[in-house]
């Protein structure tokens, strides 16, 4: 049959049936594209890719309204539908910034549209289209997880290389609180046993393991499962965090209710809601200041990427320990589609239905599904762990469903020799460096200064540069003075400047990108073009420029709290509640329980404590969880066909259990257990299961529900009700119009099964085998005019083939 046929709806939008079914029936394409995507389309300075076009619908939204200021599309298809796509749109109008291609083109496309460059400003958007969301085309699936691989891989590769407005920011924002370098305890797990405790779902199945061996083992987790850890009555001995950005503080925030025993281990660019509000022994890795310093450590780590885990491998290496385990660092999905431990958002949405195609073998000798992230993750521990056996460290997953990783041994945690000497010999870290905190602060805070003073030379130097290149320009002739007077400025930023103009540049690559997508070709520039080009080169620099500035500034803010937070006991009651209101407008109102309030009687950091018990107990988690599974939950029940194929009923079981205990996913349960008994050959329950979706009003398995009961009542002799459950389904899906035809033939109902094949025609018109069909039963029940008018379709369509 031909689905694959271009449709027009009443807003005289064209699609694809196949692929869009009716979402474009009752509200234009434009709307609901508009709706979805509008504000992601409108941004300036991005590359922006779609796996799916909506029929090309998003092309024309696109052209429609506009491009944006130096942003580029991409729309990737399975080649089927890209043939058909490409002849409803005009890509000449595009300015070759909008690529329309199939998963071979793809690389290339994306190399052609300058991807990297667009990473380096965090500019990379990769977005399901409707139908992509919808699942209609199962390719669109493995389309995106490969799409997704591809760019996570290119971005951690690309932030690496160049660095990221982030990660000074959060530099210069921390540097008051990474006060103890990791260098300083450098060596104090020699002849350790460390194990890393990630997030992944093995980690429960370790817990009282762990808890009977405790004092043989020292314990790293990551800053997301401090919660559960403390639900189990587990404290780390250290806990790790690296992302800068503020989800990382949501997710990790339980972490703050440790107790002194615990260690903090923090990447330089860490959440700074994170560093400053931890009141215990902490030490950073990485460089203190962006720029070369006295300050920054002597012996320094930089911790290796992208995960949190990595960092925490190497951590364990450099500080001593030669035998590492890993426990919940599974890099994959469990049988039912669980990638997180308890207590995680991720755990709390349910399991994940919309896999990925990439499979990898477990420990145990099983194929489980992953994501591009943790295959890419999985390729870095191996590294890791190659480089760590050459200088003679064993690093060991204790967890039979993790994933195999070359390097990593594996060894269940019964086959464990530990050190039983380790029983009565804790840990114990050397003692911070004595020295005054206050001396440190002062000193940090001249550094900042004298760095605030030469970014305002360069700003200086930047606005004499735009008042030479616009004095620069005579007629169509260039001054040739003023533009050795511009060279001349240029010369001094980078010799007197130079590390400070290297992070001005790097900052200002945002706007720089765009000058560099103004033009293509350097030799063809014009004058006007060489102007203009310039004009933005200095205006990036000085927005650059102006940005440190403000990261500066906001480095000695931090340092100048921290000298009044050293003087508390010099500080008047008033004085003390000031500090604390600046504590709860900086988003750390924490600091209250790092520091004694001076004097006795009133509490003048009462408003602070109060603000951050009230954020730390703050579910925020809730809603992160509620917006994955809603997102996730539409994939069901391909899923559930998947395992059905399989004939993988332990998991299917697994499945039902695990949504029967999520929020939302009550109306998908009746599809598993249907599924469940069909495989036991039970099809008067699985009929059972199914009859009560008939009576619920817009059921997201209503589709599937009937298809499954086609087949279980056809089994069970139930006729009409065979008639029924397919007159449910042609009027939800144009796809069945055609079969409930010939069963409507079949039984005898001639002129309602050539009412349904003529509406089945007014979707797929070019479907010849219908056709020849219709024209069949119109000559049975010898309708004449009716058998002219399919023969001068027919002829009309073979006229127009050839």
């Amino acid at each position: 049959m031909s689905h694959n046929e271009m449709l027009t709806n009443q807003f005289g939008e064209q699609y694809l049936y196949a692929v869009n079914r009716d979402m474009f029936q009752r509200e234009s394409a434009w709307e609901r594209i508009e709706r979805e995507f509008g504000k992601l389309l409108a941004r300036e300075d991005s590359l922006i890719i779609f796996v799916g076009s909506d029929s090309g619908n998003i092309i024309h939204y696109i052209l429609d309204r506009g491009l944006p200021a130096g942003t580029r599309y991409i729309f990737l298809e399975p080649s089927e539908i890209l043939s058909q796509v490409v002849t409803t749109v005009d890509l000449s109008l595009a300015e070759d910034r909008i690529s329309l291609v199939d998963s071979e083109q793809f690389v290339e496309a994306s190399q052609n549209a300058c991807i990297v460059n667009y990473l380096y400003v965090d500019g990379v958007f990769l977005k399901r289209s409707l139908s992509a969301e919808y699942g209609f085309v199962g390719q669109y699936r493995s389309e995106y997880w490969d799409a997704s691989s591809y760019i996570n891989e290119l971005r951690w590769n690309s932030l690496v290389s160049l660095g990221q407005d982030a990660f000074v920011q959060r530099q210069l924002q921390n540097c008051a609180d990474n006060e103890n370098p990791i260098s300083d305890i450098k060596g104090c797990l020699k002849g350790r046993t460390v194990i890393i405790l990630g997030g992944g779902p093995s980690l429960d199945e370790h817990l009282d393991w762990i808890k009977s061996h405790r004092e043989q083992l020292v314990v790293f987790a990551v800053s997301r499962i401090a919660g559960r850890l403390m639900q189990v009555g587990l404290e780390p001995d250290f806990v790790f965090s690296v992302d800068p950005h503020d989800i990382s503080y949501q997710v990790s925030k339980d972490m703050l209710k440790l107790g002194p025993g615990t260690v903090f281990i923090n990447q330089y660019h860490v959440s700074p809601r994170l560093l400053s509000q931890w009141p215990h022994r902490k030490y950073f890795m990485g460089p203190l200041l962006p720029w070369e310093s006295e300050l920054n450590p002597k012996c320094l780590f930089n911790g290796s990427g992208p995960t949190v885990t990595n960092s925490a491998i190497s951590a364990a290496a450099w500080l001593g320990s030669q035998h590492i385990l890993l426990a919940g660092v599974d890099l994959c999905f469990t049988p039912e589609g669980y990638t997180h431990a308890k207590g995680s958002r991720e755990r709390a949405a349910g399991p994940k239905t919309d896999l990925s195609s990439l499979v990898l073998e477990t420990n145990g000798g099983q194929q489980a599904c992953t994501t591009p992230d943790f295959a890419s993750a999985a390729r870095n521990i191996a590294q890791q762990a190659k480089t760590l056996t050459e200088k003679g460290v064993r690093v060991v997953n204790i967890s039979s469903g993790a994933a195999r990783i070359e390097g990593v041994q594996f060894q269940s945690p019964t086959e464990l020799e530990l050190n039983l000497s380790l029983l009565v010999d804790r840990l114990h870290l050397p003692q911070p460096k004595q020295g005054s905190k206050r001396q440190w602060l002062r000193s940090l805070e001249q550094d900042l200064s004298e760095a605030q003073n030469k970014i305002v030379e360069v700003l200086v130097l930047l606005e004499k540069a735009q008042e030479h290149h616009n004095d620069m320009y005579e007629g169509e002739y260039i001054n040739p003075q003023r533009k050795l007077q511009l060279e001349g400025l240029d010369k001094k930023l980078s010799e007197e400047y130079p590390e400070l103009f290297k992070i001005v540049k790097t900052l200002s690559v945002r706007a720089l990108l765009r000058m560099a997508q103004t033009f293509t070709d350097d030799d063809e520039l014009q004058l006007e073009q060489i102007k203009q080009r310039l004009e933005t080169y200095y205006t990036a620099l000085e927005e650059g420029a102006k940005r440190l500035q403000q990261y500066i500034e906001a480095g000695l803010e931090s340092v100048r709290i921290r000298l009044r937070e050293q003087s508390l006991l010099n500080e008047s009651i008033e004085a003390q509640q000031a500090l604390a209101f600046k504590w709860i407008e900086r988003n750390e109102p924490g600091r209250a329980f790092c520091l004694a309030p001076a004097g006795k009687g009133e509490d003048p950091f009462v408003k602070a404590r109060q603000a951050y018990e009230e954020e730390l107990h703050r579910d925020s988690l809730q809603a992160l969880a509620q917006q994955s599974q809603a997102s996730n939950l539409h994939a069901l029940p391909a899923r559930v066909q998947y395992l059905k194929d399989k004939k993988d009923i332990e998991t299917l079981q697994l499945l039902y259990e695990s949504l029967s205990a999520t929020e939302g996913a009550i109306d998908y349960l009746p599809l598993i257990a249907a599924t469940l008994y069909q495989m036991e050959d039970k099809s008067e329950a699985a009929l059972a299961e199914l009859i009560p979706v008939m009576d619920l009003p817009g059921s997201p398995i209503i589709e599937q529900a009937l298809a499954m009961m086609v087949g279980l009542c056809s089994e069970l002799g139930y006729h009409q009700a065979v008639m029924d459950a397919m007159a449910g389904l042609a009027s939800i899906n144009a796809f069945y119009l055609g079969l409930y035809a010939d069963a409507l033939m079949a039984n005898g109902q001639a002129s309602d099964a050539v009412e349904h094949l003529t509406e089945y025609l007014h979707y797929f018109p070019g479907d010849r085998q219908a056709l020849a069909k219709l024209k069949r039963w119109y000559k049975e029940l010898d309708n004449k005019e009716g058998v002219r008018l399919v023969e001068t379709l027919l002829d009309l369509q073979g006229s127009d083939q050839s």
